[in-house]
């Protein structure tokens, strides 16, 4: 096979294997696929709906009662959607806490109402902007950093378009009359500037899925996690817009496992990462090796073709 042919082939072989699949049980988006739904009868739960389009004309009530739409509250940013309502008893108020911590986790550099957004929005109809902006109040405060107050929305509506925001992101919940309150589950949902369903996590808590991670006596973390996943969930739903080059490299060894509520390493990407580096080397070192090869047999030629001296400048007996 001539060099040309060679090269050609080892950068045939290059393209292949970056062409190879790798093996996961994934649907098309590139997720692991979720755990199992809850019983159809189940009337409290999150079916989760990735990749769907939530509305975003939907008209709520801002923080000064004033009309706003989903569009002008995520401000064609990434946003964190937190359904909650604000007289809630108990779980509501975890749910932001949990979130709380998790923004004041991250970089000073990735803060609400810059890199992202977040709508927390009330199931209730009968809330208005007075709980809403005293919630706003006391989470911005605990938040502690500027700007924040344009990019973490509080809102409240009329029944019909909360009921048709949390029915398209699969949010199902129930009004108890006996005790006047809302039985719901407990989650967030990642939605991207154009207002698609990227990621959920759910329950409470939005910590990095590291179950070997060291606790005290009393169950308590001994090192604070660092809330990366859901960092990089915003990332992935910001398509590479907001975020680090190296948030960007770890999401292309990392993938969202939906059954930990965390990203877990890409094996199969990683073979194929070291595989096309190590054609590459391969063909660059057989490159250089032809490209000497040639060279050395250009310096060959050139010397048989010069005219033969001696020492003293003259030419050898017997030459002309």
């Amino acid at each position: 096979m001539s060099s040309r042919g060679l090269i050609i082939a080892v950068f045939a072989g290059t393209l292949a294997l970056a062409a190879v699949p790798g093996r996961a049980a994934a649907d098309n988006s590139g997720v692991v696929p979720v755990a199992p739904k809850s019983p159809a009868d189940n009337k409290v739960r999150i079916d989760q709906k990735l990749g769907e389009q939530v509305n975003l004309d939907l008209v709520f009530r801002d923080e000064s009662e004033r009309p706003v739409t989903l569009r002008e509250a995520m401000q064609g940013k990434v946003t964190i959607l937190v359904p909650v309502y604000y007289r809630c008893p108990m779980l509501c108020t975890k749910v932001l806490n949990g979130v709380l911590d998790a923004l004041r986790a991250m970089p000073q550099d990735f803060t609400v109402g810059d890199k992202f957004n977040v709508v927390t929005i009330s199931m209730d109809p009968k809330e208005h902007a007075n709980l809403a902006s005293e919630k706003k109040d006391t989470y911005l405060k605990e938040y502690g950093r500027p700007g924040a107050e344009n990019g973490w929305r509080f809102l409240t509506g009329q029944k019909e378009p909360v009921a048709e925001l949390l029915e398209s992101v699969g949010f199902q919940y129930e009004f108890d009359k006996a005790f006047k309150e809302y039985n719901h589950a407990s989650g967030i949902i990642i939605l991207t500037p154009e207002g698609k369903i990227s990621r959920y996590f759910l329950e409470i808590g939005y910590e990095d899925f590291e179950p070997n991670q060291p606790r005290d006596e009393e169950g308590r973390l001994i090192k604070p996690p660092s809330w990366k996943a859901l960092r990089l969930s915003l990332v992935e739903a910001s398509d590479g817009r907001i975020g680090t080059l190296a948030d960007q490299l770890t999401l292309i060894c990392y993938r969202f496992d939906h059954l930990n509520q965390g990203f877990s390493l890409r094996v199969m990407q990683l073979v194929k990462i070291g595989g096309l580096i190590t054609l590459v080397m391969l063909a660059l070192g057989v490159t250089l090796a032809l490209r000497w090869e040639r060279r050395r047999a250009a310096a060959w030629a050139a010397r048989a073709a010069a005219p033969h001296h001696t020492q003293n400048g003259q030419p050898p007996e017997g030459t002309v």
